[in-house]
């Protein structure tokens, strides 16, 4: 018999948008006051959310039940467990209100991202990946969710041009797979912007067991840099605005351009010659002349 799993906790905030119109009006009352002022609601007693409300007591709590909660108690929990993540989103920061504010806030949060990363990457470790990079026979990157998933495309972009032999893989189970086929000569590098990933850990559990060595671009208090042989901690604030895209991609950027450039040092005349070798082709391929930069 299959063990019952721990019950996933239930998204009152989504439950209560998806079905507001469907409610009565006192129900709909309810509804727009904890959307509104999650933490105003949860924080009252229930004498004072009457009064705030303009509703009985036994009304409110029959709103709880009729939401799937067993009374206002639970109401609250559940509104308490969705506003840790959500409160963001309910109560945004004021966005930009032109195209010129929009360009000013992107760039400034790059910039800084950047300007951040460049000043705390830890260059003995950076140094000793570029040595692990140099010297492998096959370079595995890891990655899943929304960024790491293209990161390990720009592992990828960025190695095999130096002449390394790069496999980038974003499906867990297949990085499981690769993991079981490396040994000693190999290294698993993985990228994760939380650095929380049971699918990467059980890969790297993987490739450790058969001898390849794991390296991890990760927050520095993360669990994937406790796993790996060697962490290069990648940290940076987490981003306040939510419309925003994550400027997180660049500090990730930057800790990759900077491995590849390395990398491409301590290569001396082999990583050249792959590079004039791969330049030497697009140019000869196309009718217009070669307008690309030099390093691309």
């Amino acid at each position: 018999m299959k063990a019952a799993g721990k019950a996933r906790p239930q998204d009152i905030l989504a439950i209560l948008v998806d079905a507001r119109d469907t409610f009565s009006k006192s129900n709909r009352r309810i509804a727009d006051a904890i959307l509104s002022e999650p933490h105003r609601f949860v924080e009252l007693p229930i004498e004072d959310l009457s009064t705030w409300l303009d509703l009985s007591a036994p009304t409110i709590t029959r709103f709880a039940r009729t939401v799937g909660c067993d009374g206002l108690k639970d109401l609250k929990l559940k509104i308490m467990g969705s506003v840790r993540v959500g409160i963001h989103y309910l109560e945004p920061a004021t966005p930009p209100g032109s195209i010129e504010e929009v360009t000013e806030r992107v760039s400034k949060r790059a910039q800084k991202t950047i300007v951040d990363i460049s000043h705390a990457i830890d260059l003995p470790r950076a140094g000793r990946i570029i040595e692990l990079i140099n010297q492998c026979q096959t370079l595995y990157a890891f990655g899943s969710g929304g960024v790491s998933s293209w990161l390990v495309e720009e592992i990828q972009n960025r190695f095999f041009r130096l002449g390394i032999r790069v496999i980038p893989c974003a499906d867990q189970q297949m990085q499981m797979m690769l993991a079981s086929t490396v040994d000693k000569h190999d290294l698993v590098l993985c990228c994760s912007l939380t650095g929380e990933s049971a699918g990467l850990e059980r890969a790297i559990a993987v490739a450790r067991e058969y001898g390849a060595t794991t390296v991890s671009l990760a927050p520095s208090a993360s669990s994937l840099s406790t796993l790996v042989d060697v962490m290069l901690p990648v940290d940076s604030p987490p981003d306040d605005d939510i419309l925003s895209p994550s400027s997180m991609r660049y500090a990730y950027l930057i800790a990759i351009d900077i491995l590849a450039y390395g990398v491409a040092i301590a290569r001396k005349e082999a990583g050249r010659e792959k590079l004039r070798r791969l330049k030497q082709q697009l140019a000869t391929s196309r009718d217009k002349p070669d307008v690309q930069p030099l390093c691309d």
